[in-house]
C-alpha cells in the first residue's frame, strides 16, 4: 500500500489547536478508527499498522497535545483535557461514533474517553496502557514518584541517525528492508535537526517532562470502572520475566495487576501477546491491525 494516502496528505487542525490526519473510508458503512500515539510520538508513528489496516474505515492519526503539529497547544497535558480535546477532532469530521485506539500514554487518553464519552465511543482497544499507568507503581509504594520520574526522564541527545536505527532496529527482531523502512518513517517526525550535529526529540525535554509530570497524576482505575463500551486491552509481555532491573520489574507487576482490574467485565476482553515489545505497533503491526479491525468491526454480542 502507498503510505502517501495518509502521510503526504496534509494536516488538518481543530479550533483547539490539535493537528491530525484523515483518510476517507471507501466502506461508508464503516466505523472510523481514531488513533492515539504514546508520550513523545506523533500520530505517524502508525503508519506500519496504517499500511495493514487498508482503507475500509475512516482513519484519523492525531498528534496529541504537545506533540508533533499540536506542540503550540495550550500547555494543558492532563489527561481528561486531552481526551476532551480528541473530542473536537470528532466534531470537527462530524462522527458520531468511532473506534477509539491508544498505544501507552495514548492508551490512558483512550481509556478516558471511552469512559467518559461512551456516546462517541464505538469500541476501544489498549494497546500496552491505559489499565496500567506508572501511577500505579507509585501508589502500590513500588517506588517514590520522584524517583519514577527520574526513572522515565529520558536522554536528550542529540542523536545520530545510526544511533537512532540501533534503538529503532534491534537485530534480534529480524526485521526485513522494508519493514526498517517503515519503522523509520514512522518515526521521522519524531525528532527534528539540532542546532550542533544531530537530532534531538521534537517533543524537547522540558515538554516531555511536562506531559510526563501531567501522567504521573492519572490513575486509570476509576475510568477502568466506567466503561461500558466493547473493549479490548493488549498487554506486550515482554517484562513479565525478571530482568534485574527494578524500575522494569515493578513496570511488569503492574502489568499483572491489570488482569485483576477487569475479571467478571463481560465487555472487556484482555489479551497477552508473549512475546511482543511495548511498541508493538512499529513490530507486530499486522497483529495490531486485525484486532483493530475485529473491534471497528464488532455490533453487538461476544467479544471475540
Amino acid at each position: 500500500m502507498d503510505y502517501s494516502l495518509l502521510d503526504d496528505s496534509p494536516f488538518s487542525v481543530t479550533d483547539t489547536g490539535m493537528a491530525f490526519r484523515y483518510s476517507p473510508a471507501r466502506n461508508l458503512d464503516s466505523v472510523p478508527i481514531v488513533l492515539l500515539h504514546g508520550l513523545s510520538q506523533q500520530g505517524d508513528y502508525w503508519l506500519p499498522v496504517i499500511e495493514s489496516l487498508g482503507l475500509e474505515n475512516a482513519i484519523i492519526s492525531i498528534d496529541l497535545n504537545g506533540h508533533g503539529e499540536s506542540r503550540r497547544m495550550k500547555s494543558d497535558y492532563r489527561v481528561p483535557s486531552v481526551s476532551r480535546d480528541c473530542m473536537s477532532v470528532l466534531d470537527q469530521l462530524r462522527i458520531d461514533q468511532a473506534c477509539i485506539v491508544g498505544h501507552s500514554w495514548g492508551a490512558s487518553v483512550a481509556l478516558h474517553f471511552a469512559a467518559n464519552f461512551a456516546d462517541r465511543t464505538h469500541s476501544v482497544v489498549l494497546v500496552d496502557g491505559g489499565a496500567f499507568t506508572p501511577a500505579n507503581i507509585v501508589d502500590r509504594g513500588l517506588i517514590s514518584r520522584e524517583r519514577l520520574r527520574v526513572e522515565l526522564t529520558p536522554p536528550e541527545g542529540p542523536f545520530t541517525q545510526s544511533q537512532l536505527r540501533a534503538h529503532y532496529l534491534p537485530e534480534e527482531l529480524g526485521l526485513s528492508i522494508e519493514q526498517q523502512d517503515c519503522v523509520m518513517r514512522a518515526i521521522d517526525r519524531t525528532y527534528q535537526s539540532a542546532p550542533v550535529t544531530g537530532l534531538v526529540t521534537t517533543i524537547g525535554i522540558q515538554r516531555h517532562m511536562a506531559v510526563l509530570d501531567a501522567f504521573l497524576d492519572y490513575n486509570p482505575d476509576s475510568d477502568l470502572e466506567l466503561i461500558t463500551v466493547p473493549a479490548w486491552i493488549l498487554v506486550a509481555c515482554d517484562l513479565y520475566a525478571s530482568t534485574g532491573v527494578d524500575i522494569l520489574d515493578d513496570w511488569a507487576r503492574a502489568k499483572y495487576d491489570a488482569d485483576g482490574k477487569v475479571q467478571g467485565k463481560m465487555n472487556i476482553a484482555l489479551q497477552h501477546w508473549y512475546g511482543a515489545v511495548h511498541d508493538v505497533p512499529l513490530y507486530w503491526p499486522g497483529r495490531v491491525a486485525r484486532l483493530i479491525a475485529h473491534a471497528a468491526q464488532r455490533r453487538g454480542g461476544g467479544l471475540m
